[in-house]
């Protein structure tokens, strides 16, 4: 017993020692001392043994020094070591990260298929044999709009939301609507959800019929609109609309450009849909612009 409690407390001593020299190196990065960062990070690596969250950390000293590869290895290294993030929802940001990445190389198909990865684990999303929630939301949207659906569904899969976006973006840019509508759907109704809950937990009697009611919530709080825009809400809902508008469901399209061309807190996006409703059009494809090493 003695042995056992004298293993334990080393184990716990290490563990400890090897957190410590990460928060000192998020300490440098914020400090910008990179290589006090990554010496820090490698320290903490080789006290731990594995350390999925150290090394995503390297990971981003290496893209901040513009090491693409470097960094790209780091966070397949993280992402291999996702069962030992002490939080399990940290795995994602491997993947975002890996995504990010390879957007900025214009390596879509590889920002694809670790978005994909992402979306795998949202239960909602997927069809399975006896689950084709998917399909009726996209039929309640198809049938009745976009408050129809707002009012019949949230979900709280959050973490997948930012690859909804994203996915729901590049499939209209790739000439894929249907499935941009798919993405986009999901990611709106996921950020409705939260700002739902939000305003739910400060006035548990605040609810909202119309998207146009819950927007108007949201431009009277700093802190929603802020949230807004940091998850593409707007941008969602103009590409929602674009998509929309190419798979053959013009109404549906001119109803949320008109919304978003009455707020101001649309930024770009009110612009851009106002124009639209004078005369909607399609973005360019990306086209060439579709490569993978």
């Amino acid at each position: 017993m003695l042995f056992l409690s004298a293993a334990t407390s080393f184990g716990a001593t290490r563990e400890s020692k090897s957190w410590l020299l990460y928060e000192q190196g998020n300490a440098a990065i914020s400090r910008k001392e990179f290589g006090e960062a990554l010496r820090l990070y490698k320290d903490a690596v080789a006290t731990a043994g594995i350390f999925p969250e150290a090394e995503l950390a390297i990971g981003d000293v290496y893209l901040e020094e513009g090491e693409f590869d470097l960094a790209r290895n780091q966070y397949e290294k993280a992402y291999n070591q996702r069962k030992a993030f002490s939080i399990d929802d940290s795995k994602y940001d491997a993947l975002y990260r890996l995504a990010h990445l390879y957007e900025g190389q214009e390596l879509y198909k590889l920002m694809e298929d670790r978005l994909l990865t992402i979306v795998a684990d949202d239960k909602h999303f997927a069809e399975t044999p006896n689950s084709r929630l998917r399909t009726q939301v996209e039929k309640n949207y198809f049938d009745r709009g976009i408050d129809h659906v707002l009012l019949l569904y949230s979900f709280s899969d959050a973490f997948a939301s930012n690859a909804h976006s994203k996915l729901g973006w590049f499939y209209y840019r790739t000439g894929r609507f249907s499935q941009s509508i798919s993405h986009l759907l999901y990611s709106v109704v996921n950020c409705v959800g939260q700002i739902t809950s939000f305003l739910q937990e400060r006035d548990v009697d605040f609810q909202f019929s119309t998207l146009q009611g819950l927007l108007s919530a949201v431009q009277k709080s700093k802190e929603l609109s802020d949230y807004a825009h940091g998850v593409e809400l707007y941008r969602d809902l103009y590409y929602l609309a674009g998509a929309t508008f190419a798979a053959g469901y013009p109404q549906h399209s001119i109803d949320i450009w008109k919304l978003l061309s009455g707020f101001e807190s649309a930024g770009p996006w009110q612009g851009l849909s106002l124009k639209q409703v004078k005369s909607p059009w399609i973005e360019p494809l990306l086209g060439t612009a579709l490569k993978a090493r």
